[in-house]
């Protein structure tokens, strides 16, 4: 091997030992993030375990349904279970986009404030 390509393939190692971990990097922790931003955010009135968080992998982000589940516990018509909005989580740093303001355009996270 010359040279060039013994520093080619340290280079690559290196780079590839020195990347940083996904934030977000599978389904089971996209449904945790999307349940700890719903109730962060106050996005829904439901508690946490009347809520459904339905993940599709999509490359790069993860989108995530939310939806009611309505049981005994929970309350709602049996056997539906509307959904209230999706989030886009993406997988890299955890940035999460939602529409659940309006329920049409996906909008970054925002908190909300009180006023009297």
């Amino acid at each position: 091997m010359t040279r060039w390509t013994v520093a080619i393939a340290l280079m690559a190692t290196c780079v590839s030992a020195c990347a940083k971990p996904l934030a977000v990097p599978d389904d089971n922790a996209a449904a945790l993030w999307a349940s700890k931003m719903v109730s962060k955010y106050h996005l829904s009135t439901d508690k946490t375990e009347c809520l459904f968080f339905d993940t599709f992998d999509k490359g790069t982000s993860f989108e995530v349904r939310v939806r009611e589940n309505h049981s005994s516990e929970c309350g709602g018509a049996t056997n539906t279970s509307p959904t209230l909005f999706f989030m886009h989580i993406r997988k890299s740093d955890g940035r999460t986009l939602t529409n659940a303001y309006d329920g049409e355009h996906f909008v970054p996270l925002r908190r909300v404030t009180k006023t009297d």
